[in-house]
Formats: C-alpha cells, structure tokens, sequence
C-alpha cells in the first residue's frame, strides 16, 4: 500500500498539464494541437470550436489551462473569462489571439484570465508561457508585452 501511494504522489508531481483549447477556427486548433502535443509536458485534451460550448466543455474536462480565441463569434469571451474565474477557480484562462491591443489585453487581465499570448508567437515561447502559468504565473507573449509598454503613457523631455 505504501508503494502505491509513492507512485499516485510521482504520477502527480510529473504529469503533464491537461490543456483545453477553445477556437472556431479547426485549422487553427488542429496546428495548435499538434504544437502542444509534441511537448511531452502537456496534453490537449479538449477541442472545442463553439464558445456556447466551451464552460459544459471545460467543467466536464477539468483542465489545468483553457487556451481560448478572444474572437469567437456570438460570444462574449471576456464574460466567459469572468465565469470561469468565478467557478471553475482552478482553471487558468490564457487567451490566445491574433488581436493584440492594449484594450483585449487588459480586459483579459481584468476577467480573471492567466494570461495573454499572440498567435504569432514561436511555438517555443508559447508552450514556455503555458507551463509557467501552470505554475501560477501571469504571462504575456512578446508582442503582448510589447504592445502594452507602447500603450503606457509617454513621460516628457
């Protein structure tokens, strides 16, 4: 008995994040599977290409991280953001989008999301950025970082 739970506590502490990703676009979603899944830390285990879908979806599969599209149509993605943080508190929210601007960024931040990342970005920062908000932290791609420092006001001469 004691050498299964040395083994349950070793499976814990190895494995791999289980990640849901949440994007209408299928050719988008399948190269980000396939991204994803050539790193042996982590795991997509959930597609879902309709944000009315994507809390059933999410409750059910009860991932670490959700990486969603801020563009989804007929959805707000920032309320759906908001709703996860309020009850599914345990589930770290990165958007992940083509549109990097200031304003999606902080509305974002502001529901509750872990994160926000470019889909420009290399698949190397990407999957670097999930593990470490699987770890707790906050991340921002490069051009989200970018973005939001030339969004700072400009101090004088």
């Amino acid at each position: 008995m004691n050498q299964a739970t040395n083994v349950d506590s070793n499976l814990d502490r190895h494995r791999r994040l289980r990640i849901v990703c949440i994007d209408d676009n299928a050719m988008i979603a399948s190269a980000l599977v396939r991204r994803l899944e050539s790193d042996p830390t982590l795991t997509c285990v959930q597609v879902v290409q309709e944000g009315n879908a994507s809390f059933q979806v999410v409750r059910e599969a009860s991932p670490d991280i959700v990486l969603m599209d801020v563009d989804m149509p007929g959805v707000d993605t920032f309320a759906i953001v908001e709703r996860f943080a309020s009850e599914l508190p345990d589930v770290r929210v990165i958007m992940f989008s083509g549109h990097v601007n200031p304003e999606f960024i902080d509305r974002a931040l502001d529901a509750g999301a872990w994160g926000y990342l470019s889909k420009n970005e290399d698949v190397v920062d990407l999957i670097e950025a999930i593990r470490r908000a699987g770890q707790g932290e906050i991340v921002l791609s490069k051009e989200a970082q970018t973005v939001q420092r030339s969004a700072l006001p400009k101090r004088g001469p």
